[in-house]
């Protein structure tokens, strides 16, 4: 274990008292480096009593006090610390708060069982409902995930950036057919506070608003302590930073750690501004310090990631470094037409002891399900972080029954085990009919032992809609056409899809788009490997029996699949990133309407995924078919690869001499600074300007057939914008801090990219 502390790490740790805003980049060794501040502050008789660190969620507190308890308690240490600072999460002091100012007979108790997401998208539905009428209940009817995704966002952005509705309504400046907002906001508080329920949010929003309303509160908790330190704040939202300063009152010296280009909580208000300059303004005083160096990874994961995040506007001007200790870490561009497929043959290449020490990053959940599927296939072990697996998805259930109705496994089974899959079925997605109904149906149809979809037919109820109805009939066509013939898997669940528009339901029945999309790339790639079997339904049952007992074998050295979210602060040997294509990276189900803060997101949540490596990265693009370049994500381009992965390997084969780089684009400035840093030299051969030559790649591009309205673009020197008006020769971009320029349409090509 490293104890030796860098020139950087021992000016922090034995900085005197005071505020510090401390920037550290990804495996800078900060947790390390705050354990021994923390050492240092106790040794200077600060009690421990009077020092509170708040941490971002429950893995980063528990990580952070078993770091301090083994500074702490090293053998070389001088004193036996009894007064052990408190560590806690915002939300888990916002929960201790609330249930003081219960006994202050401030707030009133509340029901112990948290507030879900889905009993919120319900409550909120049920409200909707009852709320508008006329053409805005249509639109309810006809577009609920917009409805339910924007009324959930819109409270939550309300208390997590401490606003009135109102104001936040006019600073979002929503269409008009959402005017309804501040009224259903209220609506939900009254509903919330009847039921006596809490949200994590409202961990924080009750509390913070209950110290506002009974001034007597602040004096019940502020200037407690001495010292304040708050990790991860680049990652703090508004109502987090209030109750900050409620408890630092006038007496507390905060330092707050974080990293800028680790912001990836923007969806719950963080707000990465309040490190880059929103701490130092309000607290004039407080000092800059920075952790440049990683200890984590190698050059070529370094250059990698200071040339992707180079592109963010809203950040730090700080270059992260790889400490010459560390080991080269091998970096990998892997292009082929699935990331499912590539991945498995590349774990199953690698050395087996490896695989404990690897994990799979995904940027949503939807593309572990084919990953999933080839590593089961492959006899590869995993495991899932934060997540049940496909074998576990009422999906594959249905998958499953609709398989045993074709091969003729109904008349098999008795009537309860019929009813379960007939349920499995008529479920996937729901047909439209109560729980009560669709039960009994379903309790008939397992009477039969043959012609299902006749008895569907016949026992269609005849007090339900005309919708249900429909869905019925198809159903019953479904069941008779499939135990009418034997056929392949493959077109007994491409005829089910088509039949029953399984895609469209799934999407009308959820309440955001968000998961109707993920939902539908799961099941779409469960269908996708049954139906590639080419077998008969008996067949593919067999396999998948096989799949469901592997998968349900926990090997202990197994490869890990996670979220890129979950795997914040943490680090492993040997990291897969999969999907770099237009979907995944940026991720968005609307590219038109992209936005520049939305793309810096993505090219954080990158960078996280990225900087998790220690000794190896792999980087999956979906194609190497130039004709399909364009699946290809930004992304890819801004890493800029063969550099980055040529100068590193120079760095660690011939350090400290000239690296001669032959390159047409020239070395960027990046490369540069990084050379200049480590005392590297960098001689070019036909380099060129980089904005010359993106114009020169460029100029032959005929771009004539365009409609630039409302485009995001990329300029060869102004950067990303997107095209606010259009007129038969020219079109207007706005830039950054709403700079707006007009481009003739002639020579666009010259100068531009499109998204």
């Amino acid at each position: 274990m490293r104890f030796t502390l860098t020139d950087e790490q021992d000016a922090i740790v034995s900085a005197p008292i005071g505020h510090y805003v401390i920037s550290a980049v990804a495996g800078s060794g900060k947790t390390t480096t705050l354990a021994h501040r923390i050492r240092y502050l106790l040794d200077q008789g600060i009690s421990g009593k009077r020092i509170l660190i708040l941490m971002f969620n429950r893995s980063a507190r528990e990580d952070f006090q078993k770091k301090l308890s083994q500074v702490l308690h090293r053998s070389d240490s001088r004193f036996h610390y009894t007064d052990i600072p408190e560590v806690r999460t915002f939300h888990a002091m916002g929960y201790r708060l609330y249930k003081r100012f219960i006994q202050e007979g401030c707030l009133p108790p509340f029901n112990a069982q948290i507030l879900s997401e889905k009993e919120q998208d319900f409550q909120l539905w049920r409200l909707l409902n009852q709320l508008l009428s006329g053409d805005q209940l249509q639109d309810l009817k006809r577009y609920k995930k917009d409805h339910i995704d924007i009324s959930r966002n819109f409270i939550e952005t309300v208390k997590n950036g401490l606003q009135t509705p109102q104001l936040v309504f006019e600073a979002l400046d929503l269409e008009p057919k959402f005017n309804y907002l501040v009224e259903l906001f209220d609506r939900f508080e009254s509903w919330r506070k009847q039921e006596s329920r809490i949200s994590y949010s409202d961990m924080l929003y009750d509390t913070v608003l209950a110290i506002e309303k009974f001034p007597r509160l602040k004096n019940l908790i502020a200037n407690k302590m001495d010292i304040l330190l708050v990790d991860e704040y680049q990652d703090t939202n508004d109502i987090q930073h209030a109750l900050l300063k409620y408890i630092a009152g006038d007496r507390a010296k905060i330092s707050v750690v974080g990293d800028p280009d680790q912001t990836i909580y923007e969806f719950r208000g963080a707000k990465p501004d309040y490190i880059i300059k929103g701490f130092s303004e309000e607290f004039s005083d407080a000092s800059l310090l920075s952790l440049s160096y990683s200890f984590r990874y190698g050059h070529a994961v370094s250059l990698l990631a200071n040339h992707l995040i180079s592109k963010n506007n809203s950040r730090l001007p700080i270059l992260c470094k790889s400490h010459h200790s560390n080991p080269n870490t091998r970096v990998f561009l892997h292009r082929g037409p699935e990331d499912s497929s590539g991945i498995s043959e590349h774990l199953l290449n690698s050395d087996p002891q490896s695989l404990k020490n690897t994990t799979i990053l995904v940027r949503v959940w939807s593309q572990a399900v084919s990953i999933e599927l080839a590593l089961l296939e492959a006899e590869t072990p995993y495991h899932i972080d934060g997540h049940s697996g496909v074998f576990h998805s009422s999906e594959i259930q249905a998958i499953r029954a609709l398989l045993e109705l074709s091969a003729g496994l109904f008349t098999t089974f008795d009537a309860k085990s019929r009813q379960e899959k007939f349920e499995q079925i008529c479920q996937f997605p729901h047909i439209g009919l109560p729980e009560y109904q669709l039960k009994q149906l379903c309790q008939i149809l397992s009477y039969s032992h043959e012609h299902f979809g006749e008895q569907l037919l016949q026992n269609i109820p005849s007090d339900i809609k005309q919708f249900q109805q429909r869905k019925l009939e198809k159903l019953a066509r479904v069941f008779a056409k499939i135990e009418s013939k034997q056929a392949s898997c493959s077109d007994i669940l491409r005829y089910y899809a088509d039949e029953t528009e399984l895609y469209e339901g799934i999407r009308s029945l959820s309440f955001n788009h968000e998961q109707a999309e993920e939902r539908v790339r799961s099941i779409s790639s469960i269908m996708n490997f049954v139906s590639r079997q080419g077998k008969q339904p008996t067949d593919a049952l067999i396999l998948l029996d096989t799949l469901a007992q592997k998968a349900d074998y926990k090997h202990p050295d197994s490869v890990k699949i996670s979220s890129i979210h979950r795997a914040k602060g943490l680090e492993w040997q040997h990291i897969i990133v999969p999907g770099l294509n237009k979907k995944t990276f940026p991720h968005t189900l609307n590219p038109e309407k992209l936005t520049l803060s939305e793309i810096e997101s993505e090219r954080r949540l990158l960078y996280v995924a990225m900087t998790r490596a220690k000794l190896s990265l792999h980087l999956f693009v979906p194609t190497d078919k130039p004709a399909q370049a364009s699946r290809v994500s930004r992304f890819e381009k801004e890493l800029n690869f063969e550099q980055c992965a040529s100068f590193a390997e120079h760095l660690y084969t011939k350090p400290g001499n000239t690296f001669h780089l032959k390159h047409k684009r020239g070395s960027t400035q990046i490369l540069r600074k990084y050379a200049e840093m480590i005392q590297c030299t960098i001689e070019e051969s036909e380099a060129k300007d980089i904005a010359t030559t993106k114009n020169e790649n460029t100029q032959d591009q005929d771009l004539s057939h365009i409609k630039w309205k409302d485009k995001l673009v990329e300029h060869c020197s102004l950067g990303v914008g997107r095209v606010i008006e259009e007129k038969p020769t020219a079109f207007t971009v706005e830039f950054e801090q709403n700079d707006r320029r007009t481009f003739s349409k002639e020579f666009a090509g010259r100068f531009f990219t499109l998204f």
